[in-house]
């Protein structure tokens, strides 16, 4: 298990879960669905990477 292993991995980028903390993404969009026929959405919310590298 990683230093960065939490119980709620939605709050760690990818990078630091692979253990890649200098590309940080600092700031995670959430997984905002869209209602339309679209992949694309509006209602995507960013979170701040929460490890502490």
């Amino acid at each position: 298990m990683d230093s960065c292993a939490t119980g709620d991995t939605q709050e760690i980028c990818w990078f630091c879960r692979k253990g890649r903390h200098n590309d940080c993404m600092k700031e995670i969009p959430t997984q905002a669905e869209s209602d339309g026929p679209h992949d694309c959405t509006f209602d995507t919310k960013l979170i701040a990477c929460k490890c502490e590298h």
